[in-house]
């Protein structure tokens, strides 16, 4: 008789979502091969989600018991002070039991506890002799809940209490005053719509907000496939896993319909050259400017987008199209506003 598998808890599951938007495939379970640490390289696109030097990373695994179970992704980042960064993937609990969980801390114990250089050599040998400066670990925060206050309000009326939204690396951080200051302005805005799109949809905040006040469909896209995962994971942590669709696009490349309402919390346009977190600026506001040039064709009649960006939208404007105002101003270090632009 064979033993059915246990199933996968929460957090495994949230980490294969994690793994699959990476690219990583992990190896069939086979008992007939001894216990052992395994090293899995990463993808280029993945390894570049990190920004890892050379583009190299490498998933560092143990499979025991026939089964391969995820450890950590480490990389190194830097130039003039290269770090040694590790993502740790080890779930505080594995529904095999605390047994299984301790046996894989001490596994990853015993990993660390090799000298710096050997586990280089372990991980990458290319990284062998390389001077570090330390470690960072640039690791899934599972136990992250929202802060803002109009999102526990609306958690607290509809689900009885504020959920866990756990945050993948390379995902930006979702209790932010542009978030707060997007809800607030639109969410009240929403209630006759009932085609809503979350343009850079992050961690999933703003499809999970709009999908539990409403009920109605809300589609979700990201160029990053890490915060698709993020975004996936926060509906299943909030029961709207059947009210959004999330998928991968670069600005408009793989969005076909139009939209009651479309948010967007745009990067900010810069010309800072030394300014490179994708996730917060825009150089040259070059990708602002493709959306707004594109938006005439996602929007119904009548429908408006959210703009969470730079109080003057002046220089990435289309000629014709488009009207806009600004609806509320917030105050940062860099001068914000929140804009609702419809068709001219």
């Amino acid at each position: 008789m064979h033993n059915n598998p246990l199933p996968l808890s929460m957090r495994e599951r949230d980490l294969q979502l994690f793994l699959d938007s990476l690219g990583v495939s992990l190896p069939c379970v086979d008992t007939a091969i001894l216990d052992d640490y395994i090293v899995i390289h990463l993808e280029v696109f993945a390894a570049a989600l990190f920004e890892a030097n050379d583009n190299k990373a490498v998933l560092l695994a143990y499979r025991i018991q026939g089964r391969v179970f995820p450890l950590l992704i480490v990389f190194l980042r830097g130039s003039e002070e290269i770090h040694f960064c590790h993502s740790t993937l080890l779930l505080a609990s594995y529904v095999q039991g605390n047994r299984m969980a301790n046996l894989l801390r001490k596994v990853t114990d015993t990993f660390f506890s090799n000298d710096m250089n050997k586990m280089l050599e372990i991980l990458e040998p290319s990284w062998m002799n390389t001077p570090l400066f330390g470690q960072l670990d640039c690791r899934i925060f599972w136990d992250t809940k929202p802060e803002i206050k109009i999102v526990t309000d609306l958690f607290l009326a509809r689900l009885g209490k504020v959920c866990r939204i756990p945050l993948f690396p390379s995902v930006f951080y979702y209790n932010n005053v542009y978030d707060q200051n997007l809800l607030e302005a639109a969410l009240s805005e929403l209630d006759e719509c009932r085609d809503v799109l979350v343009l850079g949809t992050g961690a999933g905040l703003e499809a999970v907000c709009v999908a539990l006040k409403y009920g109605i469909h809300v589609d979700a896209i990201d160029i990053n496939p890490v915060a698709i995962a993020n975004t996936i994971a926060a509906c299943r942590r909030t029961g709207t896993e059947h009210l959004v669709h999330a998928w991968v696009s670069d600005g408009w490349t793989e969005v076909t319909k139009t939209y009651d309402a479309i948010l967007f919390e745009a990067p900010l346009a810069t010309n800072t050259v030394d300014a490179q977190d994708p996730n917060r600026y825009d150089f040259g506001g070059k990708l602002l400017r493709k959306v707004l040039h594109g938006l005439s064709s996602h929007l119904k009649a009548g429908g408006r987008m959210y703009l969470m960006s730079r109080p003057d939208l002046t220089p990435f404007l289309p000629a014709h199209g488009l009207q806009w105002e600004v609806l509320r101003y917030f105050e940062t270090e860099d001068g914000l506003a929140i804009h609702k632009i419809w068709l001219e």
